[in-house]
């Protein structure tokens, strides 16, 4: 069994370490990366059954050469980059996953293919999907589904840095911008960014979080699915892009102040995009995670109904991290389907969201065997509480 994974920062090779300590079947994982360094220290994880290679994902002939005669590709690269990789995935006939692209207009072209695809399958989107489903599936109707991702910094970081970011730059300046989507009474509709301020009590040890909307395309595809079980609200909700409040909100300054932006501005008589002389400015500064450690949590809150009685049901993700292990709850996702699809379990030919292609309670027992993760169960049904 071969399996490919391109990009190898910090979730590619997260997903990487996860499919070799849980997978002994697999015969190799080819990882590859422009940076051949980074795809090189992945591959010390295992040298005997991970392959380096360097790799422009930018360019279909490389992504092509390198994915072929493999059983499932794992895309982990900026979702910016996700077109090139779905056209080479439908050229080689490899199936295919990514943890965020959101192109599901490539649904026909999959199925016409032959092709199984599973998209927007990291953390979030992705696990918090079948925390969603999950909850749906236990009811008769549903009301609404809240979707909250949250961290907890217990210890910070060695290296001192004037900004950090959990994840892509790219990603953190698109949420802090993006309208974001809620889904309401049958209509989706925009409201801005870092809005819909609320503190909210997380199982221990994480605490109250302050939170408040970005946009998330599993608002749009868990409203498309569950829309006919009576469905009236949906949103997503995000404390301060997974970092302490403080500096999370030096993201938010940033983009008010119009550095999210990529329209070119003139200064001096040079023409700049504010967006790529930030990004330039972000590669001078140290990667300020060594030492870190602390816990993350995705949670779908889900109302609805059972037997004419109101019910309130909490289901959440627990992983407990460091600069090490990086975003279990991310990475270990996409190598669980990566590990199926090279299986052939899921073959069914077509670009599919996680919940309509994943069995919710198979999955969540399957992300349970990682050593530092907990699925919480919480259920009120006439002033009755269980726990699973």
């Amino acid at each position: 069994m071969k399996i490919v994974v391109l990009g190898a920062g910090r979730v590619g090779y997260a997903i990487v370490e996860d499919l070799i300590k849980y997978y002994s079947d697999i015969d190799e994982i080819i990882v590859g990366d422009i940076i051949f360094d980074k795809a090189v220290k992945a591959s010390k994880l295992d040298p005997e059954r991970i392959t380096p290679v360097k790799v422009d994902a930018s360019k279909l002939d490389e992504v092509i050469n390198v994915i072929r005669r493999c059983d499932s590709f794992i895309n982990a690269t900026y979702y910016g980059l996700a077109r090139i990789s779905i056209e080479a995935s439908l050229k080689t006939g490899i199936p295919y996953l990514d943890l965020g692209s959101g192109l599901y207009r490539y649904h026909d072209a999959f199925l016409e293919a032959g092709v199984p695809a599973i998209l927007d399958i990291g953390g979030a989107p992705g696990l918090i999907n079948i925390l969603a489903k999950y909850g749906v599936d236990s009811l008769d109707d549903v009301e609404y589904i809240h979707l909250y991702d949250v961290n907890e910094e217990v210890k910070g970081p060695n290296v001192n840095a004037p900004i950090r970011y959990k994840y892509s730059p790219e990603t953190v300046l698109d949420e802090a911008t993006m309208p974001a989507v809620i889904y309401r009474d049958g209509k989706f509709i925009r409201v801005p960014p870092l809005t819909g301020f609320e503190e909210r009590q997380f199982p221990e040890p994480i605490g109250v979080k302050k939170v408040f909307y970005i946009y998330h395309n599993e608002v749009e595809t868990l409203a498309r699915t569950f829309r006919d079980r009576g469905l009236k609200e949906i949103w997503y909700k995000i404390d301060a892009f997974n970092l302490p409040w403080e500096e999370g909100m030096k993201w938010k300054l940033l983009a008010e102040l119009g550095f999210a932006k990529n329209d070119p501005i003139e200064v001096d008589g040079v023409t700049v995009s504010p967006r790529k002389v930030l990004i330039k400015l972000l590669e001078r500064i140290p990667d300020a995670w060594e030492g870190w450690e602390g816990y993350e949590l995705l949670e779908a809150e889900v109302k609805g109904y059972r037997d004419e009685d109101e019910v309130l049901i909490r289901v959440s993700a627990i992983a407990e991290i460091n600069w090490r292990t990086g975003s279990t709850l991310t990475a270990a996702p996409p190598a669980i389907v990566g590990y199926w699809l090279a299986k052939g379990k899921y073959n069914k030919p077509g670009a599919y969201p996680p919940e309509q292609i994943l069995d919710s309670r198979e999955f969540l027992a399957e992300l349970a065997r990682r050593d530092n993760v907990k699925i919480l169960y919480e259920e009120k049904r006439d002033i009755l509480e269980s726990s699973l």
